[in-house]
């Protein structure tokens, strides 16, 4: 029987060398400030963010009886159902459309695909002028008289198209790829045999780019669920008695901790956001098994 030769030890180890740099980084940048934050929200810190003394959950009561943060759980979600949804059905029509290549297709494809090329400051100042309710060019066309990011019952509602408009050419790529990637041959025979483009999408292109239709649901709730940039832009580091309307979780901790210097909120309001997606992307695994088909 031949003798297995012995790997030497610099064999053995070199694998987790590859693997130190990565996690490392991970270490520095994403668990060790996890588990600071953590153990903060469990103590009383002032303003330089020393620890002063151990209070349990006090921080959490304080912030879950904090009629700002409950007003900011709720445009997040706002956001959230309204933004990820949206953006994946458009991308979702806009890949059936460009599904078949032709001579200009890559014309109308890099127009549908352009938002993502669009920085978000850029495209907030634009909406921006766009929503001005005395010069905007959309309050004009629909003809009506609205402030569109002061008014509580379109404030979020207006940053949340924004967001859509922004997510839909990365959403329109991974959908016509997955698109492509699908069985002429099926839709062929489904169309002779008289199923029309809605039963087509419904019965054979849905649940087979289901799993990027999973995939993108997943990465643009995450997404929204953390939310803080257009919010921040549009109201320049505002109090958050005058940004109430738009506020939400992340722009409200970001305030608390770089404007009013409280950690003990900020600290509380950042552990909440977390475990709220967590919960949210488990609840959304439990459906995958159900509605997402892999073979």
């Amino acid at each position: 029987m031949p003798k297995v030769k012995k790997q030497s030890f610099g064999k053995k180890i070199e694998p987790y060398l590859y693997l130190a740099p990565a996690l490392i980084f991970f270490i520095m940048f994403t668990y060790y400030p996890f588990a600071k934050t953590v153990s903060s929200s469990f103590f009383l810190v002032n303003r330089m963010g020393e620890w002063r003394e151990f209070i349990g959950f006090e921080n959490y009561m304080n912030i879950l009886s904090n009629s700002d943060f409950r007003g900011a759980v709720k445009n997040t979600f706002i956001y959230m159902f309204f933004s990820a949804p949206v953006s994946i059905i458009i991308a979702l029509i806009l890949a059936i459309i460009a599904n078949k290549p032709t001579r200009t297709s890559r014309i109308y494809e890099t127009l549908f695909a352009l938002s993502m090329a669009m920085s978000m400051s850029v495209a907030a100042m634009i909406f921006k002028i766009a929503y001005n309710p005395t010069i905007g060019a959309l309050n004009y066309i629909l003809g009506v008289k609205i402030n569109w990011l002061n008014d509580p019952k379109f404030a979020m509602l207006s940053i949340s198209f924004i967001s859509t408009w922004l997510n839909i050419g990365y959403n329109f790529l991974f959908l016509l790829a997955a698109v492509r990637g699908i069985d002429t041959n099926l839709l062929e025979s489904a169309s002779i045999d008289g199923a029309s483009l809605w039963r087509r999408t419904i019965s054979i292109i849905i649940p087979l780019v289901s799993p990027t239709l999973f995939f993108l649901i997943i990465t643009q709730m995450a997404k929204a669920m953390m939310m803080s940039g257009l919010v921040l832009i549009f109201t320049n580091g505002a109090s958050l008695s005058t940004t109430a309307n738009v506020e939400t979780m992340i722009s409200f901790m970001y305030k608390q901790a770089v404007n009013n210097l409280n950690y003990n909120d900020a600290y509380a309001a950042a552990i909440i956001a977390f475990i709220m997606t967590f919960v949210l992307m488990l609840i959304s695994f439990k459906f995958e098994k159900k509605g997402v088909y892999y073979n």
